[in-house]
């Protein structure tokens, strides 16, 4: 008993050292703050005596990042040029413009490209987030009403922010959005707004000749975007930057092992469903196993899935738009399988099957009915397991784009089976519950439990689905 104590001791001193040593390797870098796959954009209109100019800024997250460097690496060498990347910053301010409109006294006023520039600033796992700044102006009459509104980059998540600030010689009156910046021109996000950024892509004002005396209103909160799949591992992501030995490469693995694990304990991935559907079909230690295997691999299969469409076929795709429809096909899939459940273990309860206690009490052919086929395995992989985490989406993105493909997939397997370790865990825990409880119940009430359990599956599907529509509505 001793020695099992002590061996407990050391693997948890280690797993907490590991820890402490791939958190404290990961402060050099961090995700930007609104999530991996989020454009951002600002514009800020100043107003002077006859000529008004914008400075638009679009910041792009680390994912449509990657995806966008293929443009801007024209001739597809591998290397960027500074001519790439300033051809690049000219035509994509000209898109940009495109989607931008100003009107005064209901008139079109015609803004015209001063400038473009391009940089990258430090994301996650090595990968950099790109920043392009372009400046339009244009010639405005003395006075009058006006309306901007910023079109670019339909249904993408982010920030959207506008300000108007009136130069010398002119009065703002009326305008809807503040004078400041809150977010510094997207280069530091306010952390009380980070959950409900700002959604701001219409500002109407007036201006006139005189000396300004503005309030600044305060800037209106976008709605809170609950569907931004945002890249919590920065530790697991920075990974991928270390500098391998064979020690090292083993530290990284165990590493990545425990991250999967302890991502496996947040929210998703189907806990409560597999809990459920173990608790009551009366399963064993195997099949709590056999779960958590197939939860790894649909997991794997899925990030490699989406790597494969977004990194290799489409590049353009906007990737977070990917996971509504995966979060609606995990519930529906769920309600499926909880609905199945439900169904079949009414039809074994009136033939006299009891699942709860493991064994049957009829064993009439008619009416046999085994307990766990295949096809419900294969349904609580895909409720565990579809939903990619976009730390290890970041990952395979950042082993891409560092030439360390191999490095790269060997991690996300890593961490997919920390993942279904946690899963096993939560599985032989809701086993040993069961068999706690199961001898304390009367008989009405253990028949009850398997249908309770199916029940809860069918919630938990009928949550997903509706939590899916309601990000694609």
């Amino acid at each position: 008993m001793r020695a099992a104590r002590r061996v407990l001791a050391v693997i948890a001193a280690t797993a907490c050292l590991l820890l402490g040593v791939g958190v404290a390797a990961a402060t050099t870098a961090s995700a930007h703050p609104l999530g991996n796959f989020t454009v951002n954009r600002y514009s800020g209109i100043a107003i002077s005596p006859g000529r008004v100019e914008v400075r638009y800024v679009l910041d792009m997250a680390e994912i449509p990042t990657f995806q966008e460097r293929a443009k801007i690496d024209a001739n597809g060498d591998g290397v960027e040029t500074d001519e790439e990347r300033q051809e690049y910053a000219n035509v994509e301010a000209a898109g940009l413009l495109r989607g931008l409109t100003l009107t005064v006294r209901g008139a079109a006023i015609g803004l015209r490209p001063v400038g473009a520039a391009l940089r990258y600033l430090p994301g996650q796992a090595g990968l950099p987030t790109l920043r392009l700044e372009a400046g339009f102006a244009a010639g405005l009459p003395s006075s009058g009403s006006a309306q901007y509104r910023d079109r670019n980059f339909p249904g993408r998540i982010g920030w959207k922010e506008i300000t108007v600030r009136p130069e010398a010689g002119v009065t703002v009156t009326g305008s809807t959005v503040p004078v400041v910046s809150v977010s510094r021109e997207l280069l530091a996000y306010p952390k009380d707004l980070l959950s409900s950024p700002l959604d701001v892509t219409r500002a109407d004002f007036a201006f006139r000749p005189g000396q300004s005396s503005n309030a600044v209103p305060a800037p209106p909160r976008g709605p809170a975007v609950s569907n931004v799949p945002i890249a919590s591992g920065g530790a697991f992501a920075a990974l991928v930057r270390w500098r391998l030995t064979p020690l090292l490469l083993l530290a990284s693995l165990m590493l990545a092992f425990l991250f999967g694990a302890v991502h496996a304990l947040g929210p998703g991935h189907g806990k409560t469903i597999t809990a459920a559907y173990l608790v009551g079909s009366g399963a064993r230690v195997g099949q709590a196993v056999a779960v958590g295997a197939s939860v790894a691999l649909m997991h794997t299969a899925s990030v490699l899935s989406l790597g494969l469409v977004l990194f290799v076929l489409a590049r353009s795709f906007p990737a977070e738009q990917v996971y509504p429809w995966l979060t609606m096909v995990m519930g529906l899939v769920a309600l499926g399988l909880g609905t199945g459940l439900f169904v079949a273990r009414l039809r074994a309860g009136r033939a006299g099957l009891d699942l709860w206690h493991g064994h049957e009490h009829d064993h009439r052919p008619d009416v046999h009915d085994h307990p766990h086929p295949r096809h419900r395995f294969a349904a609580l992989a895909v409720a565990g397991g579809i939903l990619p985490s976009p730390t290890a989406f970041v990952v395979l993105a950042g082993s891409i784009s560092a030439h360390r493909l191999g490095y790269g997939l060997v991690l996300v397997g890593a961490f997919s089976l920390g993942l279904a370790g946690a899963l096993i865990l939560v599985g032989l825990l809701a086993l040993r519950a069961r068999a706690v409880v199961a001898g304390r119940l009367n008989g009405r009430l253990a028949a009850a439990v398997p249908l309770l359990s199916a029940m809860v599956i069918a919630g938990f599907g009928v949550f997903f689905a509706a939590r899916g529509l309601t990000q694609l509505a």
